[in-house]
């Protein structure tokens, strides 16, 4: 780590002296007072929305980390995964494939397995995104937003975890756009662009933005099929508004993805021993060939693993052809009235989500595991708020109603082919969830005067009534595909769940100057109950369905910023405590873990209401400037994750290893740690010139929550990404940029594949090689 860490910076600064030196030499190239301030890291005071009002992020009592426009092109981030590398304490993770990601913060996330409502809902234009569904293109993004901490008293649905807001540019009443392309490693070829038109002068405009990406895999795939982890998607969006009266404002984004992919690569990293270990996986005996010939010496299995581990991380031999095929597409219809002091706002908002995806998950050329799936789904919700404020201003509030359902609108099944259910190679299933979740709230700030100038109380409540029911069905034949209107029908089984609960936001800040800012908050965030599903062997009464859980959360955070001898600075920083209760995890029942020998009636997985736990930790972020152009940044995330007791049915231990209060808090290392380097300068009046060198550190990593399950560990790593672009080359508008991700080309896990002992071998979900390429974007119109 020291190593390359400091062969980084060494690089930087070269780079950095070398710009210095050539902006010396030359007084033409001294900027006047109005470039220089322009030349500072971008975004230095960035609005953002976290209390569902625009405030400046230095003054609003939430750990937020935001990003504006420019700041997300001199990251080169392209898609919300990349935020990992730049946020303290958020973890953005394919989990089991990069279709359906698991967004962590503060140790929180969503079970891996099952029909859990997620614990970080990610937001693009104010509507919540189903889980299937929430990696979004960062093209034409005007800001990106982490909320992190329970959200739940103001954003829509209920989440223990934190938020992830995306807005998109708004259309405005200039003409104005841009062009780009990108070409770049492994015959990457992006082209996207966007044109903003004024259709009736400040009443009507229309903003429309697409992207076509296409890469090849960097994932070289020597068995059936084409190879992994490539790029081949197109997007689409149209924003209009209208304000055709005073005082009423309407703005309609549509949104389109679809992505034709191959599929993400599992690489086999690992398996059990004969016998299996605790908790499932199939004894790799003689009765169990031709799968894994075992009971002689060089099981095929092993072979497998000999000729993975020879052949490296980016090489696999897959059994079947997979692929990745994704379409999702969306309506979010905001109205805003303004009344004197009064605002009415109504968020409405459309989603569906259709994927029909193939995968090896054992990652072998052996039809140990393989799946193919099918998901369609779509999501209506609305939020209708009431903002105003009182007091001569002293006192803000804001009241409202939420509601959301998500219904199954297609075939939701999956085919497993695997050699661990014995006498069973092939199971077919269909399962459709329906849930639906209603909200009241309300929110107040009280601004203190007098001799409490500068201090507030906030305080804001919320009750939710949340239901989930299901239909599940098993078949033999993928051709005898039933559908969600015929389960119940054709002998599904059907079951339903409600919960509800009250959740809130207690604290007080104090703006002690312009320059310092104090808060303290006590949130209390809810995860809905739900559905796992019927029909199951009587072994596994009482868990087709699962309870809500609960998280109190205590912080207190410090927001500053200074200025001392003309070198500029900031320093934020976060301390919370996080009591976490009824927690839900997914476990994997092994083959015929009943003993009934019926494997039709055993689950591949259930959501059950596990443990308690306590999570600590602190973050923060700063940045100094100690001359005009020259910003050096960095920012941490300490996270202390422990169970305090586990709770689980003794039936279920044995899943859960032999004593699982020491079970770990997977996609959750103990520290993350980031640090920057940027240098802006005018190059006469050729271009502005800036360049950006960003580290980021991982301690290890843990995919699983076993201590025993060694096969999923990742150990600490470290990665550089450096960007160099030329702004407003000769005033025409024209941007030329350089950039490489993982300069070092670094191998690491990013997630776990299958790592669970109910397959017999472990996968793992890699990185991304090192890639460079340059970037040509043409701007018209307002810059």
């Amino acid at each position: 780590m020291t190593c390359r860490s400091l062969s980084a910076l060494l690089l930087a600064s070269t780079v950095l002296a070398t710009a210095t030196t050539a902006a010396a030499q030359s007084e033409e190239q001294t900027p006047s007072a109005v470039q220089a301030q322009s030349l500072d890291q971008p975004g230095g005071d960035i609005v953002v929305t976290a209390r569902r009002r625009e405030e400046s992020a230095q003054t609003v009592p939430v750990s937020v980390t935001a990003f504006n426009a420019e700041m997300l092109r001199e990251k080169a981030v392209v898609s919300t995964q990349d935020l990992t590398y730049t946020t303290p304490g958020l973890n953005v993770a394919p989990q089991t494939s990069r279709d359906t990601p698991s967004i962590v913060i503060r140790g929180q996330r969503r079970a891996t397995a099952g029909a859990s409502a997620p614990s970080v809902v990610t937001y693009f234009a104010d509507v919540p995104l189903p889980n299937e569904g929430s990696i979004v293109p960062t093209f034409d993004i005007s800001s990106i937003q982490v909320l992190k901490g329970p959200q739940g008293t103001l954003f829509g649905r209920n989440t223990t975890g934190g938020a992830l807001l995306l807005y998109p540019v708004a259309p405005s009443h200039d003409l104005e756009g841009y062009g780009q392309a990108t070409l770049g490693s492994y015959n990457e070829t992006t082209f996207e662009g966007a044109v903003n038109l004024p259709i009736v002068a400040d009443r009507v405009a229309l903003r429309v933005a697409g992207q076509i990406a296409r890469r090849d895999g960097y994932t070289k795939n020597h068995g059936t099929g084409g190879d992994l982890d490539d790029r081949h998607n197109d997007a689409f969006r149209a924003s209009l508004l209208l304000e055709l009266i005073d005082g009423l404002k309407n703005t309609t984004v549509f949104d389109w993805y679809r992505a034709r992919e191959n599929g993400t690569g599992t690489v086999l990293n690992g398996v059990y021993p004969n016998p299996a270990v605790s908790g499932g996986g199939t004894a790799r005996t003689a009765a169990n060939r031709p799968y894994f010939d075992c009971g002689v010496a060089g099981c095929d299995i092993d072979i497998a693993l000999a000729e993975q581990q020879a052949a490296g991380v980016r090489d696999v031999s897959t059994s079947i052809d997979p692929y990745s095929h994704r379409t999702f597409w969306g309506v979010a219809n905001t109205t805003e009235l303004e009344v004197g002091k009064v605002t009415f706002k109504n968020i409405f908002g459309y989603r569906r989500s259709k994927i029909a995806a193939a995968r090896d998950m054992d990652g072998t050329y052996l039809r140990l595991y393989d799946g193919v799936s099918n998901t369609d789904v779509e999501q209506i919700s609305d939020e209708f708020q009431i903002l105003g404020s009182l007091l001569n201003d002293r006192l803000d509030w804001i009241v409202g109603a939420f509601y959301l359902k998500s219904d199954p609108t297609g075939v939701n099944g999956s085919a497993t082919y695997s050699a661990v259910i014995p006498g069973r190679t092939f199971t077919y299933n269909e399962n459709y969830n329906t849930s639906t979740s209603k909200a009241l709230f309300g929110q107040i700030g009280y601004a203190f005067g007098g001799f409490a100038e500068g201090l507030r109380f906030n305080g804001g409540f919320r009750y939710t009534w949340d239901k989930s029911s299901g239909c599940s069905v098993a078949a033999l034949d993928t051709a005898d595909r039933i559908g969600p209107d015929a389960c119940a029908s054709r002998g599904g089984k059907t079951g339903s769940e409600s919960s509800k609960a009250p959740t809130w936001t207690l604290g007080f800040d104090y703006k002690v100057n312009d320059d310092l800012f104090l808060y303290i908050t006590n949130r209390r965030g809810y995860r809905s109950a739900g559905f796992n599903q019927s029909g199951m062997s009587p072994y596994f009464d009482g868990f087709d369905t699962f309870q809500p859980e609960k998280v109190t959360d205590y912080e207190a955070g410090i927001k500053s910023s200074w200025e001392l001898g003309g070198v500029k600075g900031r320093f934020n920083i976060a301390a919370y405590t996080s009591k976490y209760n009824n927690i839900q995890r997914s476990i994997f029942p092994g083959a015929d873990f009943d003993g009934d020998g019926n494997s039709a009636n055993d689950p591949s997985s259930l959501i059950i209401n596990a443990a308690k736990a306590t999570i600590k930790g602190t973050e923060f972020d700063f940045s100094i400037t100690p001359t005009s152009g020259f910003t050096l940044s960095g920012f941490g995330a300490y996270t202390d994750a422990k169970y305090d007791e586990y709770d689980a049915p003794a039936a279920f231990i044995p899943l859960l290893g032999t004593n699982p209060v020491n079970n770990k808090f997977s996609y959750t290392p103990k520290w993350t740690i980031g640090g920057g380097a940027r240098y802006a300068t005018y190059l006469g009046d050729f271009a502005e010139m800036v360049f950006n060198a960003n580290w980021f550190h991982s301690t290890k990593v843990w995919y699983v929550e076993r201590p025993l399950d060694t096969n999923g560990i990742q150990k600490a790593y470290d990665t550089v990404n450096l960007k160099l672009d030329f702004n407003n080359i000769e005033d025409r508008g024209i941007d030329l940029g350089f950039f490489v991700r993982n300069l070092f080309d670094v191998t690491y896990a990013a997630a776990g594949g299958v790592v669970t002992p109910s397959v017999t071998s472990t996968t793992l979900v890699y990185n991304e090689p090192r890639v460079f390429g340059a970037q040509l974007r043409v701007s018209f119109g307002k810059r």
